[in-house]
């Protein structure tokens, strides 16, 4: 045997081109490239489809709390309307209006007035020694025919700090207007609502005037109640759309993803704001999740790919080897092999040999007859 000749020692670099690993590895990734394309395109329309998931139940949680302002409204307004009928309530009677103020205070109420349509206030009572101006509780609007009016946030002195806002609905006679009557209630009666619309862990809510002041808010309200909102929330305030989003950092440097929703009966907006990490966590986790899936998927695949190929790549030289041998005269002994095609060439290459040793020996023979 000359193992000069044997295909390992040959310089399979010569024509530049790639061993049988290089085109597995092209052809595992022409596999597998594809399929990655697709997992992360899913991956990201999973993320996306979940961050729409949160937004939608951010402005669900902002319209709760719209509805849940509304309802309380719509409670003050209803009592107020049962005891505007009292006809001891108009006349002054001190044993009425006794009584009534004691129910007022039941339900929380700083303040009862009744304002004849000039603004004169006719009566004042429970724990308020001086009225807010008519104007500012409704006068033109009850009188122009609204059946409730909602007040701003209305700053006072004393114990009612930073105010109260106003619930007024008219005292009617004969089918018209005559007196308004008005309740005052302290913004803290608002911040139940926030948690009762269902606001999760990490987030925060307020609730707004149509000045763009604070009623209530889910984080240090002791703090902000009664100060202006961040300017993006005031801008929506004096806007006129009754719903949407924007992003803001928040007063505790947050950067969060705000909705707001508008009331239509008191005009005041919700907002619900949620960090934006929060927002965007599922499409960060899903793509680390499936970078994590690929590489490791990659990284078999590779494994796998380089496997086969020395595998092959042993088998194939061990044919070369035996094709030497071949022409050697040699006796060849092919191993065997999982690979079905590459047994059979095995197989011929052995019956080849036997029979090239045949005709070496038949004409080794010949000449000596």
């Amino acid at each position: 045997m000359a193992p000069i000749l044997y295909p390992s020692s040959l310089d399979r670099s010569e024509k530049g081109g790639l061993p049988l690993s290089g085109y597995m590895l092209l052809l595992i990734a022409a596999m597998l490239l594809p399929m990655l394309a697709l997992v992360a395109i899913v991956a990201r329309d999973y993320g996306l489809a979940a961050r729409r998931t949160i937004e939608a139940q951010r402005l669900d949680v902002a319209n709760n709390i719209k509805i849940l302002i509304d309802r309380e409204i719509d409670q003050t307004a209803g009592f107020l309307d049962g005891i505007s009928n009292a006809p001891g309530l108009r006349n002054n009677r001190a044993e009425v209006i006794e009584r009534v103020a004691d129910m007022a205070r039941e339900r929380g109420y700083r303040s009862l007035a009744v304002y004849d349509l000039s603004g004169q206030p006719t009566l004042a009572s429970v724990n308020v020694a001086q009225p807010p101006p008519a104007a500012s509780v409704g006068l033109a609007e009850i009188a122009a025919g609204a059946r409730v009016f909602v007040s701003n946030l209305i700053p006072r002195d004393g114990t009612d700090k930073p105010g109260l806002y106003y619930v007024s609905v008219p005292m009617v006679e004969d089918g018209k207007p005559v007196a308004i009557l008005s309740a005052g209630l302290p913004p803290q009666r608002l911040q139940r609502l926030l948690f009762e619309a269902g606001l999760r862990e990490h987030w925060s809510a307020g609730i707004v005037d149509r000045n763009g002041i604070l009623l209530a808010r889910s984080r240090l309200p002791e703090r902000y109640v009664g100060m202006p909102s961040q300017e993006q929330m005031v801008q929506a305030v004096h806007g006129t759309a009754s719903a949407g989003l924007f992003d803001v950092v928040d007063r505790d440097g947050i950067q969060v993803k705000n909705a707001f929703e508008r009331s239509s009966t008191s005009g005041w907006m919700t907002g619900v704001a949620v960090p934006a990490v929060i927002v965007d966590a599922p499409l960060w986790h899903t793509a680390i999740i499936m970078t994590v899936i690929g590489g490791v998927l990659t990284l078999v695949s590779l494994a796998l790919a380089l496997l086969v190929a020395s595998h092959l790549s042993r088998a194939i030289r061990r044919l070369g080897i035996a094709a030497v041998a071949i022409a050697s005269g040699d006796m060849v002994r092919m191993p065997d092999s999982n690979i079905a095609e590459l047994r059979d060439v095995s197989r011929s290459i052995e019956v080849t040999g036997e029979v090239a040793r045949f005709h070496r020996r038949t004409t080794q023979v010949s000449p000596r007859q």
